[in-house]
């Protein structure tokens, strides 16, 4: 399941390079000081969790940006979904699960 802010594919991939650009310059640098929310429109769905970057952001197809991090809630590493919002704000969009 694809989710993402942007209406057409070529803004997608817009919004991923802005993604990335943020990611890389303000968050992966702090990281040990900044912590990524989940997007409100689905932040109750994963408990208002809020995510620590781990690693930087990888780009799994033209439009999708990835990062490890450890869940404030559970303790648990795993893949999310992030995007920079209309604000210039990084947020988790979902929790990433390999496609089969």
């Amino acid at each position: 399941m694809k989710i993402s802010t942007a209406a057409s594919p070529d803004m997608a991939v817009l919004v991923a390079d802005r993604t990335v650009d943020k990611y890389a310059k303000d968050y992966f640098p702090r990281r040990e000081q900044v912590t990524i929310s989940f997007r409100g429109d689905i932040a109750e769905k994963h408990n208002y969790d809020k995510i620590r970057p781990l690693s930087e952001a990888q780009r799994h197809d033209p439009s999708t940006v990835l990062i490890e991090g450890l869940s404030q809630k559970k303790g648990t590493t795993a893949m999310y979904r992030i995007e920079c919002n209309n604000w210039n704000l990084i947020e988790a969009v979902a929790l990433w699960e390999q496609p089969a």
